[in-house]
């Protein structure tokens, strides 16, 4: 019994790494399954979404809850994250969904915060959550949930909701998650600007 103890203590070490390693081959199959851009693809994409989001809240749930998190995790966590949502965000850009403006907005915000925390972390400082910041990433995750469901029903919700409206909708939230972006990206160096500023030293 004691060995299958030991065996299961050390699983819990590299299981949150585990699957965020395998939230970017998930991304990447998320990203390429869109593609053909018809009810199928987007179907099987979605799923991968869904599978890949899962993975993000399950890694870091049971990171804390076994108070296994380690410096490894801290690094390919948040770039599995960036790799999905700006994958997504995008192939819809590529087929005209996003307007590609609002889309390099959101990625040199995404890019230029998960850059600065490596190179701090590479300091051993390491920046607590800001409530911002998880209702950004809540927010980004909505958004591209719903435009997979408007995608995948379109022609059904066309029967009953003009195309324009739903359009409008689509534009509305994206800009939503644009603005919430930016802000948790301000409220992020507004916070933090003591532990940025040792970055130039």
């Amino acid at each position: 019994m004691r060995p299958l103890l030991k065996i299961i203590a050390r699983l819990k070490v590299h299981i949150p790494n585990i699957l965020s390693l395998l939230r970017i081959p998930l991304a990447f199959l998320c990203i390429y399954s869109i593609f053909p851009f018809n009810p199928k693809s987007l179907t099987i994409s979605l799923s991968l979404f869904m599978l890949a989001s899962g993975t993000d809240f399950l890694d870091g749930y049971l990171a804390r809850r076994w108070k296994k998190e380690s410096n490894f995790g801290k690094i390919i966590d948040p770039i599995a994250d960036k790799v999905l949502i700006l994958g997504a965000l995008f192939v819809f850009t590529w087929h005209g969904i996003i307007p590609l403006i609002l889309t390099l907005i959101i990625a040199i915000r995404e890019i230029l915060l998960t850059v600065i925390r490596l190179m701090l972390l590479s300091k051993k400082v390491v920046l607590a959550s800001i409530q911002s910041g998880k209702i950004k990433t809540f927010s980004q995750v909505g958004v591209l949930l719903f435009i997979y469901v408007v995608l995948i029903f379109k022609f059904q919700l066309t029967k009953i909701i003009s195309f324009n409206f739903i359009t409008n909708i689509v534009l509305l939230l994206i800009l939503w998650i644009v603005f919430i972006t930016l802000y948790s990206g301000y409220e992020f160096f507004i916070r933090n600007k003591k532990a940025i500023s040792k970055l130039s030293v």
